[in-house]
């Protein structure tokens, strides 16, 4: 009997764990989608779409606080401003208002934090009662940092160290005038520095809370795989319905605009400071009436209801869906891109796809449905270049697009109006310049010694080499005062009815 017992204590003195079990629920990329918003999917009996509501406020809240209890860890991984008006008429108090009731333990600021600047930013942020973290971003006018850099939370036993890190590429994605009183802080100093104080506090599991996107994160865990257990991502709206893991780090993102919500449950050995294993649930926040938050959407409802005459107001009737695309020509890329020439008496006209924030299914137009499509109210820019410089920036423009497919990377389409062109991108990665194969405005071909007047938003000209690169003429734009979304609104009024069909005016002829 001694034998035996003496075994059981030997096996359970190599095998005993103090495991905790701990949640961490998570979102990203919210926007400012306060109200619940249609979507649809197919119905696998019929084949039909189905529509049904998601999101909103109160389906957040509801669905945050099912899943809450004392052994949960909420994070807000950025980008919760700017998508819907309330957003630009309170310049993110509305969501600072709202995060306030989420009451996350700690949320990175993301890149479209600063949309409405630095310094508007700052003081909305004074009313969060939450953590608010960003360990990379350093306001050169107050000599500190925008956020704490890190935070230390313990839920059920375990102790979370938090470090928080916004877009490196701030610069490269937001208008300059947002953020010229910012310094960039070099991400991987900031990283092993919030590291090397979390360690000295003894956390259990290091989080990194990160707006930097999937692909950035993953460089992340490569390089700080030996101390970071867990990266909670934001950024590239990427539903990750199971945990990437890149070294032994569980990276996470739960999609975009509250319709789904993370749930990563995992198991941690505290005494060997390691995650065992790592769960991830999406959750959609299909509106359910058993757990909405009533409080929190006659929140949302008091806030817009000074605005709602106004962004109800039919404008116009689609009969074609609108939809969006990111690196693809779209026929509401294009339908924008055609206004926007007409109403500036333009030859060509860019229209780039990041800045088309949803698309709109076909039925009455509202204006705060143009709200949501162009929430950005850039203004327009005109500029005038030779049909040699046009050409330079196209080739350019193709080249930056296919160098970030061939590495892996999302590449913005820019979608045109009046231009149209064909190219070979076979050629062009084989390192053959004569790519270009057709360039015309309308019928004719584009003539070097010609002008053209070209007109894009304020966003494009203001970031001309990233989409441009570098070309041999001086281009110097000026602005024509003109706002996007107001151009937009009185194209539709004035067209009543509007059926966009896709039109393929950029034509990659060796597929």
């Amino acid at each position: 009997m001694k034998k035996l017992l003496l075994l059981l204590f030997c096996f359970s003195g190599i095998y005993s764990q103090n495991i905790k079990e701990i949640t961490i629920l998570h979102w990203n990329d919210f926007h400012a989608r306060n109200e619940p918003y249609k979507v649809s999917k197919k119905d696998t009996a019929t084949g039909e779409q189905v529509y049904y509501l998601v999101g909103g406020a109160g389906s957040m809240l509801g669905y945050i606080n099912k899943f809450r209890t004392p052994e949960t860890l909420v994070l807000n991984a950025g980008d919760d401003f700017q998508g819907t008006p309330i957003s630009n008429f309170t310049r993110g108090g509305s969501q600072i208002d709202l995060m306030n009731l989420y009451n996350p333990d700690a949320f990175t600021v993301g890149n479209h934090e600063f949309d409405y600047s630095q310094y508007s930013l700052d003081s909305v942020l004074k009313f969060a009662k939450f953590d608010v973290l960003s360990a990379n971003v350093w306001l050169n006018y107050r000599n500190s940092l925008l956020g704490k850099p890190y935070v230390v939370k313990e839920k059920g036993g375990v102790k979370f160290g938090i470090i928080g890190i916004t877009l490196p590429e701030l610069y490269e994605v937001t208008l300059p005038k947002n953020v010229e009183n910012v310094t960039m802080l070099n991400t991987d100093s900031v990283i092993q520095a919030g590291i090397i104080e979390l360690k000295k506090q003894e956390c259990d599991v290091i989080v990194l809370l990160s707006h930097s996107g999937v692909d950035a994160d993953k460089v992340y865990a490569e390089k700080f795989y030996a101390d970071i257990d867990i990266i909670v991502g934001g950024h590239s709206h990427t539903p990750l319905y199971k945990p990437k893991r890149e070294n032994g780090v569980f990276i996470v993102q739960a999609g975009s605009y509250a319709r789904w919500l993370g749930k990563l449950d995992i198991k941690v050995d505290v005494d060997k400071d390691t995650v065992l294993s790592a769960y991830e649930n999406l959750v959609e926040t299909v509106m359910d009436s058993t757990i909405f938050d009533q409080p929190a959407a006659n929140k949302v409802n008091d806030m817009i209801s000074e605005y709602a005459p106004q962004l109800k107001r039919v404008i116009g009737k689609l009969e074609t869906d609108w939809k969006p695309g990111y690196n693809v020509e779209t026929n509401l890329g294009q339908f924008q891109a055609d206004a926007f020439m007409q109403k500036t008496n333009s030859d060509i006209a860019f229209m780039n796809g990041g800045g088309i924030r949803k698309g709109l299914y076909k039925g009455d137009i509202t204006e705060g449905d143009i709200w949501e499509i162009s929430p950005f109210g850039n203004e327009m820019f005109v500029y005038n270049v030779s049909g040699k410089t046009l050409k330079q920036m196209i080739k350019n423009n193709i080249m930056i697009r296919l160098e970030k497919e061939k590495g892996g990377e999302g590449a913005e389409t820019l979608n045109v109006s009046g231009l149209s062109y064909s190219y070979d991108s076979k050629k062009a990665l084989d390192g053959n310049t004569d790519f270009l194969v057709s360039c015309n405005i309308g019928r004719a071909d584009v003539q070097d010694d010609m002008v053209y007047k070209i007109v894009s938003n304020s966003f494009i000209y203001s970031q001309f080499k990233k989409f441009f690169g570098e070309v041999d003429e001086k281009v110097e734009g000026n602005s024509t005062g003109l706002i996007d979304r107001d151009l937009i609104i009185q194209t539709i009024e004035e067209m009543k009815n509007v059926n966009t069909v896709l039109e393929k005016r950029i034509v990659d002829v060796s597929k």
